[in-house]
C-alpha cells in the first residue's frame, strides 16, 4: 500500500504522497517554467564536494536519483492537481548541509530534515506549505525517524524564493524548538517523535 497523507489547508484538502518516478511531471508543474526552484530542482542541498562532476541540468540528476530511490520528498494535491513540493530526508543524504557556516551538524545524530518547500505559483498563502510540513512529519514518522530538524528563516526576507527552508512561525506551530542559532534569521530547529 501506497503512503499518503490527507490534510486541511485553506484551500481545500490536501493529499500528499512521495515523490516517485511517475511524478516528475507533477513536481515540474509545481516549480513552473522559469526560476529559482526550477534551476535548483532541489538538488543545491545534495551538491557533493567540489561539485557535479558533470554538465547534465539538475533536473535530470534530480529524476535519477527518484528513479533510483528512496523518494526524497513529498509532492501535495488539491483535487488531483500538483500544488505543493517539500524535501525531506536524512540529513546524511545533504552534504551541503556539512559544509555549512550557519547549519553544519550540532551533534553526532543523523536526524531527518526537512529543508525546502515549493508551493505553486497562484497557491501561496493558503496553509500549503503549513499542510507539507504536518505531511512531512507524519512520513518520517513512518519511516523510523525519531528526531527531525529544519533551516526555517526567521525575519523578513525580500522574496518569496528566501522563504524555501519554511518559516519559524510554521515549525513552531508543529512543536519544534529552536536548538542553535549561528546567526540572527537562521535557526536550526528540532522536534522529538514516536516512529508511527
Amino acid at each position: 500500500m501506497t503512503w499518503s497523507h490527507e490534510v486541511e489547508t485553506d484551500a481545500g484538502e490536501m493529499t500528499c504522497v512521495p515523490l516517485t518516478p511517475d511524478r516528475l511531471e507533477d513536481m515540474e508543474a509545481v516549480f513552473g517554467e522559469r526560476g529559482v526552484a526550477r534551476r535548483c530542482f532541489c538538488m543545491h542541498w545534495r551538491r557533493p564536494d567540489g561539485g557535479y562532476e558533470d554538465a547534465r541540468d539538475n533536473r535530470e540528476r534530480f529524476a535519477d536519483m527518484a528513479f533510483v530511490g528512496p523518494p526524497p520528498g513529498l509532492i501535495g494535491y488539491l483535487g488531483g492537481d500538483p500544488v505543493g513540493w517539500v524535501q525531506i530526508g536524512p540529513r546524511s543524504v545533504f552534504p551541503t548541509l556539512g559544509r555549512s557556516r550557519l547549519l553544519r551538524a550540532v551533534d553526532d545524530l543523523d536526524p531527518w530534515t526537512i529543508n525546502c518547500f515549493v508551493v505553486k505559483a497562484g497557491q501561496r498563502s493558503q496553509g500549503i506549505g503549513r499542510g507539507l510540513l504536518t505531511a512531512a512529519i507524519e512520513y518520517a514518522k513512518s519511516l523510523g525517524a525519531e528526531v527531525i530538524e529544519a533551516y526555517p528563516v526567521d525575519g523578513h526576507r525580500e522574496s518569496v524564493v528566501d522563504y524555501f527552508t519554511g518559516t519559524l512561525a510554521m515549525f513552531s506551530e508543529h512543536g519544534f524548538a529552536e536548538i542553535l542559532r549561528r546567526n540572527d534569521t537562521r535557526p536550526i530547529v528540532r522536534l522529538t517523535v514516536k516512529p508511527g
